[in-house]
């Protein structure tokens, strides 16, 4: 009796939240048998395959399974790819991003000095200070769909963690933005199997003082201490050889071993501390667990070098890198005068990328760190864009070998601009909250079923 009560209270409930949900002033267009048998030769319109084998289109038959079967949240059981690989795969992440929506203000990430997002072209993309323009558009780091949308693209392409850029603790310039959008992911990050670690940027101190004084080395220690006390307990923190995984960029500014001593001294038992290559000797061989490689004009070169002649791999600790190319925006945006010198690096469609990640996979490397995920002012980023679209995460599958199909990337696109184009729709805020879910607990295809079938309802831009 209590059962068929809790089902006759959901149903009433059920009923009430979707009599609007279908034909309501949102530019809806419900597809007929007629016109599906159309769209299916449609080019790209990957959602009416997710939709073979399913009889049922009833939005609200479809609400109340989902209301009846919910779901808790867990853990994947799908191996990741280090258990199919034997190298983790890392992506370096930028949690810097602002947006006048979320934010109440757009971030110097996106506008540089000279560039103002509230413009648009003729493509309708706004001026941001990048060569390239993201697949979804400038976005919030902050931004839970945001979030979301990566994460599940990670999964999808066989990520095991994310390193994080970081600024340190300190109210100057965007470090305060920064450290709260990576603590605001983290919420959403722990609800998945993917894992994370800190790359610290020992140039944030500069900020303080035009010399380096004991102000700027206990800011460091200050700054580490945070990260050991915030970061290190976290269940999903990486770990490399039993200790957890520090990354500092650099060093660019404490150049000293003596410095570095006291700095780490309270955590370097406990972590595994990788500088920059061509580093080791400026944090001191006593401080160092080893290095990393990282992105050079001169490309497979200098990484040969580095791996053959550079390192010992039998006592250090080696992340290996694979990048897309690189082409940074910073004399255009104002960020770079222009006396200085520029480099470039072609990306010759995929090719970069396979370049760089086939010479470090050639080695014992340690882990593998995709350089970047977004980084659109130096143009490193892989995530998906108009210049580009899926081709990079394409690749990344076969470097995985996760067991993921190259369409199965559009979800979380389709996910993403559902939510964004109908935030008052009920149906469909809850039906993709539920495929996400689905997703990352490795039920696809009842996640595809779900958005192929709003995706027939309502009409978004396919991707």
């Amino acid at each position: 009796m209590k059962g068929f009560l809790k089902v006759s209270i959901i149903s009433v409930l059920l009923l009430n939240s979707v009599s609007s949900c279908v034909y309501q002033d949102s530019g809806d267009i419900l597809v007929s048998e007629p016109e599906l048998l159309t769209k299916t030769r449609e080019k790209d319109n990957y959602y009416l395959g997710w939709l073979a084998g399913y009889e049922n289109y009833d939005l609200k038959e479809i609400m109340q399974e989902e209301y009846i079967h919910g779901i808790d949240y867990k853990f994947s059981t799908e191996q990741s790819s280090q258990e199919v690989k034997g190298n983790p795969i890392y992506v370096h992440y930028m949690p810097w991003f602002q947006t006048k929506k979320i934010d109440g203000f757009w971030g110097q990430h996106w506008t540089m000095t000279n560039r103002n997002p509230e413009r648009f072209n003729s493509d309708g993309e706004r001026e941001i200070a990048s060569h390239y323009y993201p697949l979804i558009g400038p976005y919030a780091t902050k931004d839970k769909t945001l979030q979301q949308y990566h994460l599940l693209l990670m999964k999808l392409s066989g990520v095991d963690g994310i390193i994080f850029d970081w600024y340190g603790i300190r109210d100057i310039l965007d470090f305060k933005y920064i450290r709260e959008s990576v603590d605001s992911f983290l919420l959403e990050l722990e609800k998945t199997n993917i894992k994370f670690a800190i790359m610290y940027e020992d140039r944030v101190v500069k900020e303080q003082a035009r010399n380096l004084t004991q102000i700027q080395i206990d800011q460091a220690k200050n700054d580490l201490l945070y990260i050991k006390n915030k970061y290190f307990s976290k269940q999903q923190y990486i770990t490399v050889k039993d200790k957890k995984l520090l990354m500092i960029f650099g060093p660019n500014f404490i150049n000293q071993k003596g410095d570095w001593t006291k700095i780490l001294k309270s955590m370097k038992n406990e972590t595994s501390i990788l500088s920059l290559w061509k580093t080791k000797d400026i944090i001191g061989e006593e401080n160092s667990s080893g290095e990393y490689a990282w992105i050079d004009k001169n490309h497979t070169e200098t990484l040969y070098g580095f791996y053959n002649y550079g390192i010992n791999f039998n006592s250090n600790i080696i992340g290996g890198v694979t990048y897309p190319r690189f082409n940074d925006f910073y004399k255009e945006g104002g960020w770079r005068s222009l006396q200085e010198d520029e480099w470039e690096l072609d990306g010759r469609g995929t090719k970069t990328f396979t370049e760089s990640y086939q010479e470090s996979v050639n080695h014992p490397i340690d882990f593998m760190q995709i350089a970047t995920w977004n980084d659109f002012g130096e143009g490193t980023m892989i995530e998906p864009t108009k210049d580009f679209g899926f081709n990079h995460l394409e690749k990344l599958q076969e470097f995985t070998q996760v067991n993921y199909k190259k369409s199965d990337l559009r979800l979380p696109y389709y996910i993403y601009q559902l939510k964004k184009q109908f935030p008052k729709e009920y149906c469909v805020q809850f039906l993709t909250a539920k495929a996400y879910e689905h997703a990352m607990n490795g039920r696809l295809d009842r996640a595809k079923f779900l958005i192929g079938l709003l995706m027939l309802k309502y009409t978004i831009p396919l991707a």
